[in-house]
């Protein structure tokens, strides 16, 4: 058996929350969850992170407080690869970060 290692962009919202929604991902100090019914909720290292999430033109936008800390509205192009998510942040222009599934 060979292991995936091609980065599939996710073009819909169907397909992302069949990847991805209402599991934990982990990365970098992050722990976080990005629910299917368009909430987000977790920590970044001892922060807080809350936020909500919708899909729009191919790409899965946010808007996010860190510890109340407002971080504005983002769009991010998702990719996967197995078990692990890649977003890339201002539109698929910024800078890009990977989280993979917390093992249960």
């Amino acid at each position: 058996m060979t292991k995936t290692t091609a980065w599939r962009r996710l073009a819909s919202k169907e397909a992302f929350i069949a990847a991805f929604a209402d599991r934990p991902l982990v990365g970098d100090g992050l722990l976080f969850t990005i629910h299917a019914d368009g909430q987000i909720s977790g920590m970044a290292g001892p922060d807080r992170l809350l936020g909500s999430w919708y899909w729009q033109d191919g790409m899965f936008c946010r808007t996010a407080t860190l510890n109340d800390e407002d971080l504005g509205l983002d769009c991010e192009i998702i990719e996967q690869c197995g078990n692990q998510m890649r977003y890339t942040r201002d539109s698929g222009k910024g800078a890009a970060s990977i989280v993979t599934i917390k093992p249960l």
